[in-house]
């Protein structure tokens, strides 16, 4: 009789168990995902779905827009995230573990994971997949294993000649037992003009120079993220407006051709001239329906680089004066290209935009005080307008 009560309840507990899974995987076929929300996510007890959490939703799709510009490591936007206010559902400061983990979840652009099989989610996606991508490429990169240098020359690499040989370094002990880095050109192609060494501190000075043109303040930095966040509601109300005015102008042509139709059905219009009024119509609608779908899929699109170049020059500030010349030259190198050494001056050539901050035109200077920038949405990012105050 044990033995039967003891099979009786295994199978209970069996067939209870296989019911329990078999509705956690109904639910998340459906798109809802079980258990606690997470950071960034509300669980609504009404309708048992997540919810974005209106303080910390923005605040996470900051964490990725930061993470994603690539200036930045996971300690640095940790210690970022600390300044914004996020923190976990039971008030603790992040961890750089929670971090990664927030960084690797696909839940966050849209899908749901479960033992490595993905669902649709029915929930609101933080961020775009595009950001998703590029953060794990970020991380993947930052992630690989570094050669142990059996030197200390940060700056090595990061320059070539102006005659195309690569630059080297090397120590020099003065009689004063001090010890100085200088820079020079290989010259394995033959004689070069190059002559001169460059001094490490030099070097520094000339990095810090350009820094200073191209940094901004952390203070500031806020001011004009707020002041693009204010765009894109103001973007997005007047994008839902005028989708919805161009929606209305296209039940207003169906209507218009179903009349047209029941006219030449009924005698009233020749063939002829149906075919041309249906014709106008329909290009009108075609029209109408491209501007609906580039309202919807590109209205935003200058938003998001707009945010990357903003947080790059906060970058640049905290690397100035700083002694991180590991993440100065990735920082370089990511903002310009061909960084040549002439008669003992870094020179290249900056990006666009980052050329209109270092050089801006007419030859002014920027004045980098809280500028409001707008990014033209045509040419991305190619054109800012300034106000007037911005060049003095």
């Amino acid at each position: 009789m044990l033995q039967i009560a003891f099979g009786q309840s295994k199978y209970y507990i069996d067939n209870l168990s296989e019911n329990v899974k078999r509705g956690l995987r109904q639910k998340i076929r459906q798109g809802e995902m079980v258990g606690i929300a997470p950071t960034g996510y509300l669980n609504d007890l009404a309708t048992h779905k997540m919810v974005l959490d209106p303080e910390r939703a923005p605040l996470i799709r900051k964490l990725f827009e930061t993470y994603g510009t690539g200036n930045f490591n996971l300690k640095e936007v940790m210690k970022l995230a600390e300044t914004w206010g996020l923190r976990s559902r039971k008030g603790k400061v992040l961890a750089l573990s929670n971090i990664q983990s927030i960084l690797k979840k696909p839940f966050y652009y849209g899908l749901i994971c479960l033992n490595s099989e993905f669902f649709e989610g029915s929930h609101t996606p933080v961020i775009s997949k595009k950001l998703f991508d590029k953060v794990q490429e970020i991380m993947k990169k930052k992630g690989k294993p570094r050669k142990v240098k059996s030197h200390n020359f940060p700056f090595l690499g990061f320059m070539k000649c102006l005659c195309g040989c690569a630059i080297t370094a090397e120590k020099k002990i003065k009689k004063s037992g001090r010890t100085y880095i200088y820079y020079r050109c290989t010259k394995k192609k033959g004689p070069c003009l190059e002559k001169h060494f460059l001094r490490e501190k030099n070097l520094l000075e000339q990095i810090n120079s350009f820094l200073q043109k191209v940094s901004l303040s952390s203070q500031d930095t806020e001011k004009v993220l707020t002041e693009l966040e204010k765009d894109e509601n103001l973007t997005k109300e007047q994008a839902k407006t005028t989708v919805q005015n161009l929606k209305l102008e296209i039940l207003e042509l169906e209507q218009k051709l179903d009349k047209l139709l029941d006219l030449c059905l009924n005698g009233q219009l020749d063939k002829d001239e149906y075919a041309l009024k249906k014709e106008k119509f329909l290009n009108s609608k075609v029209g109408f329906q491209e501007q609906i779908r580039d309202f919807e899929q590109k209205g935003l699109s200058w938003l998001e680089p707009a945010r990357e170049f903003v947080l790059s020059l906060n970058k640049a500030n905290t690397l100035l004066g700083s002694d991180n010349y590991s993440e100065m030259t990735s920082f370089l190198k990511n903002i310009g290209s061909n960084h040549l050494l002439q008669n003992r001056q870094l020179i290249f050539k900056p990006n666009s935009p980052y050329d209109l901050i270092a050089d801006p035109p007419s030859g002014g200077e920027a004045d980098l005080t809280f500028p409001e920038w707008r990014g033209h949405q045509d040419l991305n990012l190619e054109i800012f307008f300034w106000r007037e105050a911005v060049y003095h």
